[in-house]
């Protein structure tokens, strides 16, 4: 027998003897524990879905579902992490608008391909952000924040943490020409201390951290992004009301590296789905600000070039050059 048709012959062996295996192994899928990791520090909006799925995942499942912060870099640390993990379905991200589509735009070189990279499964949905300005400013509408930097440019900032956050105040420039300069944080908690501190003048804050601000009196909503009012704050105007052709809206969702098997992949998209449809974690989206938007794998792959193509706009819009 030749060295090439041992080679072919032990080949193929291999391959049917590994081919049953892998079949099990899908069909038991998971039979350990699976680690969803948040590329951004705990407490944001990012954070708390990664926990509320992980919790929803855990009960359909019955294995746990530890969610893992992995912060730094715009996401980009965590998402690197995931790129390099084993196909195996062990390790999933909760990709954002963020990760997967601004940060295309923002840098010039990503470890990452945001397409090619990852097996993009389903949304969890889309959200906004609101303008937020501390009470003891004295600024009361998005008009006056405008007014106030255009008066006082050089103590006119605003402090974001994360791409959405910076290009929703880069976009409040452009739109109003107002000379707001942003300021880096590495997490929503150290901006907003500056923010109550006076050090800063607004920060675009995802609903959930801006709801939970307003109770204790400090902080005032002005404006959100999205093209329409929130039915929590029927009284708080959208930023376009304002400023015609300000839009921004956000997506959160869940990605796995690129090789995954597909009988893995389809499971987790019937999860996620089951809970797009699931009234408790609907309830529990809609406290969040957030609208789930159920779709199929092939709809959420071309919703997601399309989003890579949004923000794009809206970087060059802004003119922010990449980093």
């Amino acid at each position: 027998m030749s060295v090439h048709r041992w080679l072919a012959g032990s080949m193929l062996a291999i391959a049917a003897i590994a081919a049953p295996w892998t079949a099990h192994a899908n069909d038991t899928y998971p039979d350990r524990p699976v680690r969803l990791v948040v590329p951004f520090a705990p407490g944001g909006s990012s954070d708390i879905v990664g926990r509320v799925f992980g919790e929803y995942l855990q009960k359909k499942t019955g294995q746990p579902v530890v969610v893992e912060n992995r912060a730094g870099a715009n996401g980009i640390i965590g998402t690197r992490y995931v790129k390099e993990a084993a196909p195996d379905g062990y390790t999933l991200e909760l990709s954002t608008n963020t990760t997967h589509a601004a940060n295309v735009s923002l840098y010039k070189q990503l470890p990452y391909d945001a397409m090619a990279d990852f097996e993009h499964i389903a949304p969890f949905g889309l959200s906004a952000s609101v303008a937020m300005v501390s009470k003891e400013s004295g600024i009361a509408s998005v008009r006056q924040l405008a007014d106030y930097a255009k008066a006082h440019p050089d103590k006119a900032f605003f402090g974001y943490y994360n791409s959405a956050s910076q290009m929703s105040g880069e976009l409040f420039r452009l739109k109003s020409g107002a000379p707001l300069k942003g300021v880096s944080y590495k997490s929503i908690g150290n901006a907003t201390s500056d923010l109550l501190g006076g050090h800063i003048q607004v920060i675009f804050m995802e609903y959930l951290p801006a709801v939970g601000q307003i109770p204790g009196g400090k902080l005032v909503p002005l404006g959100v992004t999205a093209s329409k009012r929130y039915g929590a704050w029927p009284d708080v105007p959208t930023i376009a009301e304002t400023y015609p052709g300000y839009e921004l809206d956000f997506h959160l969702g869940l990605v796995a590296p690129k090789g995954t098997p597909a009988p893995i992949l389809a499971r987790l998209h019937a999860w996620m789905d089951e809970a797009a449809h699931d009234p408790a974690f609907v309830a529990k989206l809609n406290e969040l600000g957030m609208e789930p938007l159920p779709m199929s794998r092939q709809e959420y792959v071309r919703f997601s070039r399309e989003k890579i193509d949004y923000w794009a706009r809206q970087v060059k819009a802004a003119g922010v050059p990449p980093q």
